[in-house]
């Protein structure tokens, strides 16, 4: 469809002989208020805007409310079948209002009997009052709203939001439904048992901020991806059947504890697991037993001081907000890709596929220990365990800059292998720019991009092997003299690095020169490899 669109606007084509359904296509990407304002431009539109198939109903976006707005849904709806005939079905329905009474209820009801009976393909439901419940008393009870949903053979994808679930006994199955999602709403562990055992189809399953279980239980043997959203002591413990799931989320808000279990998850290959788990739940013991496993994503897992990983297929690894680990043990020889966002933590182990890795550090630092000498130790220590990562990229905050650091003498050993550097540095006065910049080129030579931010300017610079160089760079003060000050650190900042790089051409040159004449031919290029940092090797 997308290529069709784009051959006839490369056709030359206007809006006026668009076919009906390329219009249906762009009116099904805009908001119902700005559609509206189309379907006026002209005869054409007007015409695709009442045969649409995609309905999106708001309450907030019209200025029609309660029984008015039901009343302009019911209007859409009979324009558009009058409109088309019975062989054009409905691809979906979005509906968004406030149900605070039996009236409104039975209106939302009759809008949903309404779209089934034209073979909906997607439907939507948002309610915004807690007060509204579904009672399903029976499969015999033709007038619940679920059963009427479940009559539709045709839908494919379901959302329900603020909604009470009561459903002591098992529904007629709908196997169309492949895509599932419940927000904000009551459901009990008997009435999620039972609603689950209708879709022996189901691939994708949703549950966002539900209550009224005490342990949430999800079995599907056809499910393919879960994500679960639970807030404060709500379901401590959260148990997984899923023969066949593949992609596993996991959040937990406001950092409530908790534990996850899986049973039988041995297909999984990805999981992410947001906020604090419980101390009982052990992360390597979980993981050793899902061999397929390829994605990891750790995040908010504030209490967590030591973690160990060990799996052999594990090819991404992310940790994020992990502020209190202190030790960490990473066995993963196929580990292609590492996020790590934290501060500065003591790594006894970590193997990775080494020349391949792709690593980016987000580090944070306080006000007291960022600027000190001793942190930058810290950090050269610390990014030697990614020596042989093909690509490291490190962004970190600092406050100002440290007088020892203005020293070469005082700076760690080089490390070569970073290669991307971006620092936010906000109180760096500017005529500190050009020596903290060149500070850490000293520290990190290797260098091939590297950004500064600061409370006046963004200055990114991006260098070859040969000496020269592209710089941009925008300021945001508007003073005209601390401007021309910005830019004449910039300028000194990029002529330093090319006299730097230039000297080092040069002592290469002299060492070539020197082995030429004492060394045997074959040995030549190993001193070079050795003496020459990596990039100057050309």
């Amino acid at each position: 469809m997308d290529m069709e669109i784009d051959d006839l606007i490369m056709d030359g084509t206007s809006n006026f002989e668009l076919p009906e359904h390329v219009l249906h296509k762009i009116l099904s990407f805009l908001p119902r208020r700005d559609a509206i304002r189309a379907s006026a431009s002209s005869k054409q539109w007007r015409s695709a805007w009442i045969s649409s198939p995609v309905f999106s109903f708001d309450e907030d976006a019209v200025p029609f409310k309660n029984s008015d707005f039901f009343d302009h849904v019911d209007a859409s709806l009979s324009l558009w079948r009058d409109r088309c005939d019975n062989r054009l079905t409905m691809e979906s329905l979005s509906l968004s209002a406030a149900i605070s009474n039996q009236d409104s209820f039975s209106r939302l009801k009759q809008i949903v009997a309404a779209t089934t009976s034209r073979n909906v393909k997607a439907i939507e439901l948002h309610t915004r009052k807690f007060e509204l419940l579904i009672w399903t008393l029976a499969d015999a009870d033709a007038n619940s709203l679920l059963s009427i949903l479940f009559a539709c053979n045709s839908l494919n994808v379901l959302s329900l939001r603020c909604f009470d679930f009561h459903i002591p006994n098992s529904l007629s199955a709908i196997s169309s439904l492949s895509k599932l999602t419940l927000s904000c709403s009551f459901i009990d562990e008997n009435s999620l048992k039972n609603l689950l055992s209708c879709f022996p189809l189901l691939k994708d399953l949703a549950i966002g901020f539900c209550y009224g279980f005490n342990e949430l239980r999800v079995s599907s043997p056809s499910l393919r991806t879960l994500e679960v959203t639970l807030c404060d002591d709500l379901a401590q413990k959260v148990v997984i059947d899923a023969v066949n799931l593949r992609h596993f989320t996991y959040d937990r808000t406001f950092r409530a504890p908790g534990i996850v279990s899986f049973s039988d998850c041995k297909s999984l290959t990805s999981l992410h697991i947001h906020g604090d788990l419980s101390t009982a739940w052990k992360i390597d013991e979980y993981i050793s037993k899902i061999p397929l496993l390829e994605d990891l994503i750790l995040d908010g897992f504030n209490k967590l001081e030591s973690i160990q990983i060990s799996h052999t297929n594990l090819k991404s690894l992310k940790f994020k907000g992990c502020w209190c680990l202190s030790n960490a043990e990473i066995n993963t020889p196929n580990l292609r890709l590492f996020r790590y966002c934290g501060g500065i933590t003591h790594v006894s182990t970590f193997k990775y596929c080494s020349g391949f890795l792709d690593a980016k550090l987000d580090l944070y630092t306080g006000s007291l220990d960022g600027t000190q000498w001793f942190w930058f130790i810290k950090l050269r220590n610390f990014l030697e365990i990614f020596s042989n990562c093909k690509v490291l990229s490190l962004s970190c905050w600092l406050e100002g800059f440290t007088e020892e650091l203005q020293d070469e003498d005082f700076l760690p050993d080089p490390l070569y292998e970073l290669k991307h550097l971006e620092i936010t540095n906000r109180f760096l006065p500017i005529e500190d720019y050009s020596s903290f910049v060149d500070a850490m080129m000293e520290l990190f030579p290797g260098l091939e991009t590297l950004t500064l931010k600061t409370s006046s300017a963004r200055i990114f610079i991006e260098f070859d092997e040969y000496g020269s160089s592209t710089v941009e760079w925008f300021i945001s003060t508007s003073d005209t003299e601390e401007r021309n000050r910005i830019n004449a650190s910039v300028d000194e900042i990029v002529e330093t690095k090319r006299i730097q790089i230039e000297q080092k051409l040069h002592s290469a040159e002299v060492i070539g020169t020197f082995l030429l004449h004492t060394c045997p031919g074959n040995r030549i290029s190993a001193y070079l490899v050795c003496l020459v940092p990596k990039n100057l090797r050309h």
